[in-house]
């Protein structure tokens, strides 16, 4: 109900998706996880479209309904209305297809412990994770002054890296890694060159940073202008990762906080995650 408050009965689909939608039904979400449970009964109810109206955190919880759901063929529209957006923003750069949902793309998984969760956008670890922590609780904000904020925060008593076994290598401090299937993360461009369907993430990887070299680049990571020629920055692509740490390291999925469906038999106390990509998983569609 916060996201899109100009619809009244639902979002205003363009003219090329309601022609091939018999019918439509809109439902509003009512708390935190609501829109995973509707997406998944929608799909066992027999709808094989879910649109989700709504930022970055509600794609995620469609996503996973739909996923979660079992029933193959579902198709996805994203109707960008939230506070970032930053799904979306590579969405719209997609090549242009006449054919609604023609064009599959990938999605990210996460699994730890026989716990899996899936994701659009990015998984962000170690610094974005507590960015994004803190930006959950600043709802009135425009998205970039509220992660601007929350980065200030950050640096600041809690300011801190991480020790992280990556890809079975040597342990070594990290500040962030953050492994993306699209272009944006907090609203900033720090993967601009990630495609949504080429089977491969975009990997950006900082080592131990001090907070002045942060607020020098800061001006070109709103860009999208990330400095690889220092050596503690590093991009990589790859289709998994594995990290392990002795212990437990903020984390982000699409900006939501990926343990609030933990089962209460497991436990984070061992950060043992493996981050691996689903080439072409779904179709999706942005719907404007």
């Amino acid at each position: 109900p916060t996201a899109g408050k100009q619809f009244k009965t639902g979002p205003k689909l363009p003219e090329r998706i309601c022609s091939i939608a018999c019918h439509v039904d809109y439902q509003a979400t009512q708390y935190a996880g609501h829109a995973q449970e509707l997406a998944k009964d929608a799909c066992h109810q027999g709808y094989n479209t879910i649109i989700a109206a709504g930022g970055d955190g509600t794609i995620h919880e469609v996503l996973n309904g739909i996923i979660l759901s079992g029933q193959p063929g579902i198709r996805m529209g994203v109707v960008p209305v939230g506070t970032a957006n930053d799904y979306a923003y590579s969405l719209a750069r997609r090549p242009a297809c006449k054919e609604p949902f023609s064009q599959l793309v990938d999605i990210g998984a996460m699994t730890t412990a026989g716990y899996r969760r899936y994701f659009a956008n990015v998984a962000g670890i170690g610094f974005p994770g507590r960015v994004a922590e803190l930006a959950r609780r600043m709802k009135r904000l425009p998205a970039r002054l509220r992660y601007t904020l929350a980065i200030l925060r950050c640096m600041g008593a809690s300011y801190q890296t991480d020790p992280i076994e990556l890809n079975d290598l040597e342990s070594r401090s990290y500040l962030m890694i953050s492994a993306a299937v699209g272009m944006r993360e907090g609203s900033y461009p720090l993967t601009p060159h990630a495609l949504l369907d080429d089977g491969l993430f975009d990997l950006l990887l900082v080592g131990v940073l001090r907070r002045r070299d942060i607020l020098r680049y800061f001006p070109r990571m709103l860009r999208g202008d990330i400095p690889t020629t220092d050596r503690r920055i590093q991009t990589d692509r790859k289709s998994k990762i594995t990290l392990r740490s002795s212990k437990p390291i903020a984390l982000h999925l699409d900006g939501e906080d990926p343990w609030v469906n933990l089962p209460s038999t497991l436990s984070t106390g061992d950060f043992q995650i493996e981050i691996e990509i689903i080439p072409k998983a779904i179709a999706m569609e942005l719907v404007t």
